[in-house]
């Protein structure tokens, strides 16, 4: 699967993952950049109107790819937990 993000989260993608774009990923490789962009929002400042917060962007990018994900894989389920999402399996 490739993940197809807006422009301006295009350069954070490749930062936080350490892969291009255009890469075709497994499912595997799928969940753990999720992971990695969660932990990544987890870590940010908050933003509240600041140019250096980070928080708002991860937390935009966390839900555009896990719509994604769980679009593309069909046991694997998108639920928010106080206004984060998070992926669960369904079945294996």
């Amino acid at each position: 699967m490739k993940f197809k993000l807006p422009r301006r989260q295009r350069k954070s993608f490749e930062t936080i993952s350490g892969k291009p774009i255009d890469t075709n990923l497994n499912k595997k490789e799928a969940l753990e950049i999720f992971e990695m962009v969660k932990k990544t929002y987890s870590m940010a400042p908050n933003t509240f109107g600041s140019a250096k917060g980070k928080k708002g962007e991860a937390l935009e990018m966390l839900m555009i790819i896990s719509d994604q994900i769980s679009k593309e894989y069909k046991d694997c389920e998108v639920i928010w937990r106080q206004g984060v999402p998070e992926i669960t399996k369904v079945k294996d």
